[in-house]
């Protein structure tokens, strides 16, 4: 949290709570995503007599953990549905103008990394748009217990070839409506500068935007896992914060799998005398082996008759053992990050990933669910305020408020849809469930979405048979 802009929004009457200070903790974090910590990676190791500097290999498993994450929550199976069909159209297009599937996902891997972060939908003038930004550009201004009310965000922004920052807050006004502020802050000899409202408006920055809307312009995107550094904080932790002593055991393991190979590779010790045994026609004597050929290595000449001149050394690997003891840490890694054992297989002198159909009593079933359900809120939130936006700029319009919208994630990997199928047909034929029940259960519809295609249906089965009637009569005579 960079303090001269704390400073500069208390100078604009902004009141600015002082929740626990993330930021170390998500610089670490952070570090493992990208899969570099400095100390850790980097270290001196003693030989005796100095210290040598070293750098440990890694397998990157804390990236890989949130990309697997974003993997199953939001992929392109994931379905954004609206009760009105003309609205329904309309987020289509919007979603697909601010490439949400992809940007999406990418926030939510960098979200779980780092703890949290943020879809921010505005007016750019020819449209509506998304920010995607992680916590650690968020400064909180109020938040309770449900979670974060008032906010400032932090972005970099280029005018002109010039480098600013971008900071815009969102609060509530009076009527309980979020009004965004907006500033451009220039940075000068450490200091920053706020750039005049001629200078904004110039560039097309709206100083203020009135929502006349309590739905947010921000939904937070985190892990759905307590706090436990902060209870009452509105950060978020990354998903693998439990798991830093694993992540060092595994790239410990890994980077020792390597030097195995680099140590123990065959050597062939000779003494001088071997080594020198091809004689010139001048008398002269030069190596009788290639001096770059590292298997050879030369010992000065012994006295002792009896000394072996060639002796042959072959290290025993211990391969088996490395490759068990990093999947015993691979195995504690999928636990600890909620997907249970066996997720991550040690294969081939490769990481692999379980792909199998996962039964609903499994932790990564659970862990799942309650991914989604915090996960489901946000997108849920962010189509509406989207839809406001869009309506209210191109149509004038208010967002009628009995429109709903919902969120289906892809099931597949919990369940086998065409089994969920069979056994909703079985019951719908059986007369145990209605034709709407059927289509809540196979398609994921709301009740309302439900009643309407279930009435669609029948009327299109009204007239077909209509149809058929017709195609059944006796012809004239």
């Amino acid at each position: 949290m960079d303090k001269r802009i704390v400073e500069f929004l208390k100078s604009k009457g902004v009141h600015i709570e002082q929740p626990w200070n993330a930021d170390e903790a998500i610089k670490l974090w952070a570090n493992w995503y990208a899969g570099y910590v400095d100390g850790f990676h980097r270290y001196q190791l003693y030989q005796g007599e100095k210290r040598i500097p070293q750098e440990r290999k890694t397998l990157k498993m804390a990236e890989t953990v949130c990309q697997d994450w974003a993997d199953l929550l939001l992929n392109e199976k994931v379905e954004i549905s609206c009760s009105d069909d003309t609205v329904q159209e309309r987020l289509n297009m919007a979603l697909q103008r601010v490439n949400f599937a992809v940007q999406a996902n990418q926030l939510l891997e960098r979200s779980f990394a780092v703890g949290g972060g943020f879809f921010i939908e505005y007016w750019d003038g020819t449209g509506v748009n998304i920010k995607y930004v992680t916590q650690d550009r968020m400064i909180p201004i109020t938040y309770t217990s449900a979670g974060l009310i008032e906010a400032a965000f932090t972005s970099k922004q280029v005018v002109d070839g010039q480098e600013y920052e971008y900071l815009e807050t969102h609060t509530l006004n009076d009527r309980g409506e979020y009004v965004v502020d907006n500033f451009l802050l220039r940075e000068k000899n450490g200091s920053l500068t706020e750039m005049p409202a001629a200078f904004l408006q110039l560039h097309n920055v709206a100083a203020k935007v009135e929502t006349h809307s309590s739905t947010p312009r921000f939904q937070s995107v985190r892990p759905n896992k307590a706090n436990k550094y902060a209870s009452d904080s509105p950060f978020g932790v990354s998903v693998f914060s439990g798991a830093i002593d694993v992540l060092k055991a595994i790239d410990n393991e890994y980077d020792s799998l390597d030097n195995e190979f680099t140590l123990g590779r065959k050597r062939i010790f000779v003494t001088d005398g071997v080594a020198n045994i091809h004689v010139n026609e001048d008398g002269t004597t030069s190596p009788a082996f290639d001096p770059l050929d590292t298997a050879f290595y030369r010992m000065p000449e012994q006295n002792d008759e009896d000394g072996v001149p060639i002796v042959e050394s072959n290290m025993q690997l211990r391969i088996a053992e490395h490759e068990q003891a990093l999947q015993t840490q691979l195995n504690i890694l999928g636990q600890k990050c909620g997907f249970g054992e066996n997720h991550y297989r040690w294969q081939q002198g490769t990481v692999t990933t379980a792909t199998q159909v996962i039964s609903e009593n499994s932790k990564m079933f659970r862990t799942l669910k309650k991914h989604e359900l915090l996960l489901r809120k946000s997108i849920v939130d962010m189509a509406r305020s989207l839809m406001e936006i869009e309506l209210a700029y191109v149509d004038g319009a208010d967002l009628p408020p009995d429109i709903t919208f919902t969120v289906d994630f892809d099931d597949s990997i919990i369940e086998d849809t065409a089994e969920k199928k069979r056994m909703a047909l079985t019951d719908y034929n059986a007369e145990l469930i209605s034709a709407q029940e059927y289509y809540r259960q196979v398609y994921s519809l709301d009740d309302q979405q439900a009643q309407a295609f279930a009435k669609q249906m029948q009327e299109e089965r009204n007239a077909e048979q209509s149809w058929k009637n017709v195609e059944d009569e006796p012809p004239m005579e």
